[in-house]
């Protein structure tokens, strides 16, 4: 089991607003009923790296079978897709609250507990431009933590850039023909929904790429191919490739309209980097936490471990880093939900930048948090199976999907005016003052 150490001394900077209290009591009871059970129940597999995947290499069907009841029962209780608006069956929470419910939610760990909340595979912003049509057989259902989905946007060529991606889809008289590959796709052998990013305008700038959404079964034996597991640097055994060989979709399998995928794609990496916060937050929370718990237990001679003074500023280090991204984290949410909603298109650049800004802050505050674990846990922080690793292994992992940290740098400088083109040495925003 993953419980917090009680009582824990940084519980009371959260100061939790009052009318979150409803929310997060939820959680602990969910938690209690629905995710340590499980956890206790497939303790073997969570806690042994050669348990936790089947014979291909894949995560097991037993962890995926409890992560979907997890996340039923979830959405039963009107936490699994409290970030989506009420019009969608979702909470309707701005990205200030669900700070303190990502929060919550990731600070039980990292086994079961993640699958209380929508991420990458469930209900994600990209149903707020699903059709009417649409939303018997994919949004409700995905809404309250029925089905999953994936987002399949990366290419082996193509990360960041998306004018790189080779997928398009071609209009053949009422349908569409897909062709190309997808890598790196998180849940790609278990999704039973494909949102998919397709160039279908080539040169008309953002209005150049196109979504389509369509049940993955349905299409096995019409043009959709399930490729390779990658196996990830902390094995979890849940992220492969994708083909499309000249799948025939309907126009009612759009998400959105036509060439509006750019926008809808920005606004879905948008509130991945906005999810940074409470995730980053929790999990460092839950490292210092346990880090506390191991210095002041784990004894050096006659003293404890925390009676080295190396060993308190490492654990004052992580905590000022904790608070500092946290913090960031508040002052962003609350700059974009001042003018609300967190998903509203266009962003103003100074909103982008914060984002941008927030992403950079979390990634790399939380690695430096799990790097201070791990060596305050020293020969236990190495081995492989233990919690302590596999936070050390996502941090690090985290400062490259959702748009690179490098990535986000770049935006940042371009929002301050530092953006040059090419055959210019000035930048763009004072081209015409300097030619």
């Amino acid at each position: 089991m993953s419980a917090l150490p009680e009582p824990s001394p940084l519980d009371a900077e959260l100061r939790l607003p009052e009318h979150l209290q409803a929310i997060l009591g939820s959680i602990e009871t969910l938690h209690a009923e629905e995710v340590a059970p499980r956890e206790q129940a497939l303790k073997h597999r969570l806690s042994d790296e050669s348990q936790y995947l089947d014979t291909d290499g894949k995560l097991h069907p037993e962890i995926i079978e409890a992560r979907r009841q997890i996340m039923a029962a979830a959405g039963a209780a009107g936490v699994y897709s409290a970030h989506l608006p009420k019009r969608l069956g979702g909470g309707g929470l701005g990205r200030t609250d669900m700070i303190y419910v990502e929060e919550k939610v990731y600070g039980y760990g990292c086994r079961l507990n993640p699958a209380l909340l929508s991420w990458s595979e469930g209900a994600t912003p990209r149903l707020l431009y699903c059709h009417e049509h649409q939303r018997e057989q994919f949004t409700d259902p995905l809404v309250r933590g029925q089905k999953t989905s994936l987002h399949a946007v990366t290419e082996s060529g193509a990360g960041s850039n998306l004018f790189d991606m080779k997928t398009h889809a071609v209009k053949r008289g009422d349908d569409w023909v897909l062709s190309g590959a997808k890598a790196y796709i998180t849940n790609a052998f278990d999704a039973d929904v494909a949102q998919v990013l397709a160039m279908t305008h080539p040169g008309h700038g953002r209005r150049s790429f196109t979504y389509f959404m369509f049940d993955t079964r349905e299409y096995l034996s019409k043009g959709y191919r399930i490729g390779k597991v990658y196996q990830t640097m902390f094995g979890d055994g849940y992220t492969g490739e994708i083909f499309f060989d000249d799948m025939v979709l309907p126009e009612s399998a759009i998400i959105g309209e036509p060439g509006q995928g750019f926008d809808i794609a920005v606004m879905s990496f948008n509130y991945t980097r906005m999810r940074r916060a409470g995730m980053c937050s929790g999990w460092s929370k839950y490292l210092i936490e346990q880090s506390l718990d191991r210095v002041k237990s784990r004894q050096i001679g006659d003293k404890p471990l925390g009676a080295n003074q190396g060993i308190q500023w490492m654990l004052a280090d992580m905590y000022v880093d904790w608070l500092q991204a946290r913090s960031l984290s508040l002052e962003v949410a609350r700059a974009i939900d001042s003018p609300g909603p967190w998903y509203r298109l266009p962003r103003p650049k100074d909103e982008i930048r914060k984002i941008c800004a927030l992403k950079v802050s979390n990634d790399e505050s939380f690695y430096r948090v799990a790097d201070r674990a791990l060596q305050v846990h020293g020969g236990y922080g190495v081995m492989r199976n233990t919690e302590v690793n596999k936070l050390f292994q996502i941090a690090r992992n985290l400062r490259i999907p959702g748009g690179t940290d490098e990535v986000q740098r770049t935006t940042i400088a371009e929002t301050l005016g530092l953006r040059f083109e090419a055959s210019k040495s000035a930048p763009a925003s004072a081209g015409k003052t300097r030619q």
